[in-house]
């Protein structure tokens, strides 16, 4: 069970990423660095993949003049907490070609984005300094609209080869 505190220094680790250049091994690189769908990889070695929903509301944010749908979720193989996850969408992506993300219930976010073939436009990861946790940034463009994940890898979570 995640504590609230928990959620909220994962959040404050993902809303400040550091843009290292990290010299992973290769079984963590497999899972930080990797390109395509990480809900994709993470069903290859778990076949029991839930979504816990943390938050689903409309944001407002400082830097964005729009509004913007925010999902966190944690991922979890069986019991076990593996992925914490943030989705960051504005208002007229939402409007415009997402709008089925807000009735996504339990069904993880990835299947229903790289189903539509999104292009990456920008992509960071680093590990936190205090906790060792490492994190991914990745901004899309969905059909030319934004949105952005963020995705942290909890203790849990081990790094398997798939």
């Amino acid at each position: 069970m995640i504590k609230l505190t928990d959620l909220d220094r994962f959040r404050a680790i993902l809303q400040a990423p550091q843009n290292a250049h990290l010299n992973l091994p290769t079984n963590i690189a497999e899972w930080v660095d990797h390109q395509g769908s990480l809900t994709q990889k993470l069903l290859q070695v778990c076949g029991d993949l839930k979504v816990k929903i943390s938050r689903e509301e409309w944001v407002e944010i400082s830097e964005n003049p729009t509004a913007c749908w925010l999902r966190e979720v944690v991922l979890q193989c069986g019991n076990q907490n593996w992925v914490f996850a943030q989705t960051w969408i504005p208002k007229p992506t939402v409007e415009n070609v997402a709008q089925s993300v807000l009735t996504l219930g339990d069904q993880p976010i990835g299947l229903w984005l790289f189903a539509q073939n999104p292009q990456r436009v920008d992509f960071q990861y680093g590990q936190d300094a205090e906790t060792g946790l490492f994190y991914r940034h990745s901004h899309y463009l969905l059909h030319n609209y934004p949105l952005e994940i963020r995705e942290l890898f909890l203790p849990d979570f081990t790094f398997k080869k798939d």
